[in-house]
């Protein structure tokens, strides 16, 4: 046996090799001259704005009621942070697997979806969708024929948001293309439409062109064996909400289940990625009608922190202040609220989920603290109306 075999020899072995003096120094000059181990490297230092939202949020769920809030934000084009306080649901912490209604946030994700498979000539931005699918109800509406995707992404179909507010029948409340008039009934429609015009499943589809792509095992439009156990539960006081979660057939605009980490990195894909044509990205960034959405930005005598130019493009609502371009959609029902944007320019952007009617209160003070524009912070911060 050499040395090096005897010292591996179990306590009370027989030793019956003996080192000799040029052995010995042999050995210790290779222990000179090995390299020392490294030193563990130090934890990234945590990004100065995770500790002013973790002390915000808690205070702002406690005065709102807002049972749980997750944010997740990003600077130059990477998610920086991602951080949950409240309950999910009575007793269960929110946490990063729990899944929020995202409400309206569904729409880009539906825009996304179509913009995907126009850039790779499945469908067209300007096909009538009235040849691919047409419910009784507008059928005898010569107006239906020009109804196309660009239109619904661009809120300019003439529909109302929900057929509820036309007495539970679909119809046109203006003509189409004539003005802004948001509409959730729009994203139904090109939602069918495409499916007809692709033959395939619209949320199969979503799921390989975008959920895929994006890591986003958790997200979906319909219910999953992943929703157990994950599902923010929807909160406003005094009432019974409805949990909204579509077994079999999805709903395009609204009650998306994702998360704020999933939701951040789809949204980062959708400004940054080259999933879509130049083309096709530059009409999604480009505002063709000027829309004010609250009353201090409307008329001449507009309050300073409003954008210059602001209006829907292809799925994204946009504020235009020059130095920053801000695109944004918003999401509420019942019992959520949320908000999601991404700056072009900054390459920055919060996403931010609760569940909670309240949610608004507490998200948009979180934004405020987060994003270090006055102008925007104004403009959050100011009333609707």
């Amino acid at each position: 046996m050499t040395g090096r075999e005897a010292v591996r020899q179990p306590e009370g072995a027989t030793f019956n090799c003996l080192w000799k003096p040029d052995m010995f120094l042999t050995f210790a000059a290779a222990l000179l001259a090995a390299p020392a181990p490294e030193a563990p490297s130090a934890a990234p230092a945590a990004h100065p704005k995770l500790a002013i939202v973790d002390e915000m949020a808690p205070r702002l769920l406690a005065q709102y009621d807002v049972p749980s809030v997750g944010i997740a934000y990003i600077e130059d084009g990477e998610i920086q942070f991602v951080t949950h306080h409240g309950e999910q649901e009575w007793g269960v912490d929110a946490h990063e697997e729990t899944l929020y209604n995202v409400a309206s946030l569904s729409k880009p994700v539906t825009a996304e979806t179509v913009l995907r498979l126009a850039t790779r000539g499945e469908v067209d931005l300007s096909m009538t969708l009235a040849d691919h699918i047409l419910e009784d109800d507008i059928k005898d509406d010569p107006r239906a024929q020009l109804i196309t995707p660009r239109l619904v992404m661009r809120h300019r179909t003439g529909f109302p948001n929900w057929r509820f507010e036309t007495d539970g029948v679909l119809k046109f409340i203006r003509d189409p293309d004539t003005d802004i008039g948001y509409s959730g009934e729009g994203y139904e429609w090109m939602y069918k439409a495409v499916e007809q015009a692709t033959g395939r499943d619209f949320e199969r589809t979503a799921k390989r062109l975008v959920f895929a792509e994006n890591d986003m095992p958790l997200t979906s439009f319909t219910k999953t064996r992943d929703f157990r156990g994950r599902l923010a539960v929807p909160y406003k006081k005094g009432m019974s909400v409805r949990n909204a979660v579509h077994e079999d057939e999805m709903v395009a605009s609204d009650d998306m289940r994702s998360t704020p980490r999933e939701y951040a990195r789809f949204m980062i894909d959708a400004m940054e990625g080259d999933d879509v044509s130049p083309e096709l990205r530059e009409e999604q960034r480009t505002i063709q009608h000027d829309f004010r959405a609250k009353s201090a930005c409307k008329g001449e005598d507009r309050a300073d922190f409003c954008a210059p130019a602001s209006g829907w493009g292809l799925g994204w609502f946009i504020f235009d202040y020059g130095d920053r371009k801000i695109m944004e959609h918003t999401g509420g029902d019942f019992g959520e609220a949320a908000l999601a944007y991404y700056d072009l320019v900054n390459r920055n952007g919060v996403v931010i989920l609760t569940n909670g009617a309240d949610g608004w209160e507490v998200i948009r003070r979180l934004a405020v603290a987060l994003d270090d524009d006055k102008r925007w912070q104004e403009y959050l911060m100011e009333d609707w109306g």
